[in-house]
């Protein structure tokens, strides 16, 4: 049996995520999308850091005259939501690759993207601002990374996908493979930023179980349901399923090919 992890570093984002530290305590960030493109902080954008969106809890926390230490975990996730404070799911996925790429690299992995508009001014704004003009669709789309098959998924690869939001995209972070002795996937595990799960929104963890590994994604075992059962991660891949599947960020091979 064969385990591959997503090194160190990333984990240590995806942690910062899964654990902001508030009030004492450890708070799974929520999701938040900036659906009205108000320019305004990462952090308020759905876009931060683990470091930004603490400071600016921290700053509402003040400016409320709120005390997080006397709050429990479900109402400072529930001031961070009502503040719109909380990350998407490219700001996720770009923000853990990005202390990877620039682990190794020492600098960062924005350059080695293109967006497709290539007016000067839409060129400017993507230099002063890089994060935000990186969508789903943008870091998954042909220009920025490969179709990969199920056999050769690699940790740090990326599932495209589409959501139940009209014109929406989603995409999840794969972060574990597991390969049985014959060098077979067997199982795949992801990480996203998802607007779905009721209070479990924001970044959380699913399973595939692969079945046939030659066989095509949605007909493996997806495992992440909701309380009654729905799985919402499965049930928007499915949506425009052709043009969804695995990705490798073209920027991120070298990288991955030597986990």
């Amino acid at each position: 049996m064969q385990e591959l992890n997503l090194p160190e570093i990333a984990w240590q984002t995806i942690d910062g995520y899964r654990q902001l530290s508030l009030g004492g305590k450890q708070i799974a960030c929520p999701y938040f999308i900036n659906i009205h493109k108000a320019k305004d902080l990462r952090a308020m954008v759905g876009k931060g850091t683990p470091e930004e969106i603490e400071i600016e809890a921290k700053m509402w926390e003040k400016l409320k005259g709120v005390k997080f230490d006397n709050m429990s975990v479900s109402e400072i996730r529930q001031f961070l939501i009502d503040r719109g404070i909380g990350i998407d799911c490219s700001g996720f996925v770009m923000h853990v690759l990005n202390e990877w790429y620039r682990n190794h690299y020492k600098k960062p992995i924005w350059g080695k993207l293109t967006i497709p508009n290539k007016s000067i001014l839409h060129k400017i704004s993507y230099i002063l601002k890089p994060v935000q003009k990186l969508g789903a669709e943008i870091i998954t789309n042909k220009e920025n990374s490969k179709v990969i098959k199920i056999k050769d998924a690699l940790p740090g690869d990326l599932i495209r996908s589409k959501w139940k939001r009209q014109n929406g995209h989603h995409v999840l972070l794969i972060s574990r493979v597991l390969k049985d002795d014959n060098g077979h996937v067997t199982e795949i595990d992801y990480i996203n930023s998802t607007e779905q799960y009721g209070n479990e929104n924001g970044v959380r963890i699913g399973k595939i179980k692969i079945t046939n590994q030659n066989g095509k994604l949605q007909d493996q075992h997806w495992i992440d349901e909701d309380t009654d059962g729905t799985n919402h991660t499965y049930e928007g891949f499915m949506v425009n399923v052709e043009d969804n599947g695995i990705r490798r960020i073209r920027a991120m091979e070298k990288l991955q090919k030597g986990i």
